[in-house]
């Protein structure tokens, strides 16, 4: 063996001179895959280290500064709303536009006039007025109007309105403004709703954005939006039903409220109104058989399980041991705003110069 070829040969070992080995060749094909990676690529992955630091404190940096942001609105927004409820008692109402005759306590007023506690104000033909409801929204008065502003103070606001027609908008908790017609309260739930009655308290109610509440002291009926409910004089109101309801489901729910419901499970009339139900009625079936729940015996119970379905399902076993749970299921299905997030109806907030109310004030509140 000659130990200088052998060294001369094992040269490709150390510095890759001399002849290849065809085994060695063969081996380094097979661990190319698996080499380590040397100085270089460690060195490529600690100077990628501090960028990645500053991304994560520059992201953590704008995380803070919106949430301070975020805080600030929340703090500007309390305050204003704080602002907007707050009003001095006895504070007078301003009369921001006003169209023909408008008379204040008997005397004609020009614009920019001012509605005082127990004053009465009065619009003739083709007059029309606009108040300025303290902090929480606006009212306009249709012509032949008699109406007098009986409290205003923080947290609660009312009007009487003898006769003719109101449009209110206000955006205010539950129960902060209301209007007193003859035989009844009508209560905002922060809404926009219309009112009319006549000197003897008959009329209709219809709500175009929130809920509205009727109180007679003995039946309180709640109103949502995109429907309407009849006022009478003895303090009663109807049953609400969707503005674009049928005539023919229209007068059966007449006739059933016109015997104060007391009509069979299985009458004519209950029969004609599911007849002329469609889901956008369900309001009304859910109202009937809420205040005569006599109703259920009937095909009402069915239909109402048929227009809001529920889980579980509702039985007749389930109403009798719990009239109250299956009611407040089916009102849970109603697609209407809850009454206590009055918030959501935030546009109620905003000025408003035309649309509804301009359609209103042009028509005097009919329809």
């Amino acid at each position: 063996m000659n130990g200088g070829d052998d060294m001369h040969d094992n040269e490709y070992l150390w510095d890759r001179s001399g002849p290849v080995d065809p085994e060695l060749a063969r081996l380094e094909r097979l661990l190319r895959g698996h080499a380590h990676a040397g100085a270089p690529r460690r060195v490529r992955h600690a100077t990628q280290a501090k960028p990645m630091a500053t991304t994560r404190r520059r992201r953590w940096g704008n995380a803070v500064a919106a949430a301070a942001v975020l805080a600030v609105c929340a703090i500007g927004v309390r305050a204003w709303f704080q602002q907007r409820l707050q009003w001095e008692a006895g504070k007078p109402w301003q009369v921001v536009a006003q169209q023909g005759d408008v008379r204040i306590d008997g005397r004609r007023q020009a614009a920019q006039a001012l509605l005082a506690t127990d004053g009465t104000l009065e619009t003739g033909a083709n007059a029309t007025t606009r108040l300025r409801a303290a902090g929480i929204g606006e009212v306009a008065i249709g012509q032949g109007s008699r109406l007098r502003l009986v409290e205003t103070r923080t947290g609660r606001h009312r009007l009487q309105l003898e006769q003719g027609s109101l449009w209110a908008r206000v955006w205010a908790p539950p129960g902060q403004f209301g209007v007193d017609v003859p035989g009844a309260d009508v209560i905002d739930m922060g809404c926009e709703f219309l009112l009319k009655v006549d000197a003897d308290g008959n009329g209709s109610l219809s709500v175009l954005s929130g809920w509205v509440q009727i109180d007679n002291f003995r039946r309180e009926v709640l109103v949502p939006q995109g429907t309407r409910v009849r006022l009478h004089g003895s303090g009663a109101a109807g049953t609400p039903h969707a503005h674009d309801a049928s005539a023919g489901f229209v007068a059966a729910l007449d006739a059933i409220d016109a015997r104060g419901g007391a009509v069979a499970a299985d009458g004519e009339e209950v029969r004609r109104l599911i007849a002329a139900s469609r889901p956008q009625d369900a309001i009304s079936l859910l109202a009937l058989l809420r205040d005569h729940p006599q109703l259920a015996d009937g095909p009402l119970f069915e239909r109402l399980a048929q227009l809001l379905p529920t889980t579980p399902a509702p039985t007749r076993e389930a109403w009798r041991r719990d009239r109250t749970a299956v009611l407040n299921a089916w009102w849970d299905a109603l697609p209407y705003p809850r009454v206590k997030r009055w918030w959501t109806q935030w546009p109620d907030a905003l000025p408003k110069r035309g649309g509804k109310m301009a359609y209103w004030l042009r028509t005097q509140g009919n329809g």
